[in-house]
């Protein structure tokens, strides 16, 4: 590497990237609270309150009766 910040190649040739480029644009996933967790999580509870609404109205009965069986 050069005092200016560039860097050649065993052969001189000098490379005009300051910066090497990333190999890989795809973050790869990580376990725990991440954007794709949070949105798989919010999109079940929409299903499940969706489907709460829906059995609600099927059957005429709230959610806490038919939950508790009373």
């Amino acid at each position: 590497m050069t005092s200016s910040g560039y860097t050649s190649d065993d052969r001189g040739h000098v490379n005009s990237f300051a910066v090497e480029p990333k190999t890989s644009a795809i973050e790869e996933p990580v376990f725990g609270f991440n954007k794709n967790a949070e949105r798989i999580s919010g999109r079940l509870a929409m299903v499940g309150f969706t489907s709460i609404l829906l059995m609600e109205l099927a059957t005429n009965v709230n959610f806490i009766q038919i939950f508790t069986g009373v």
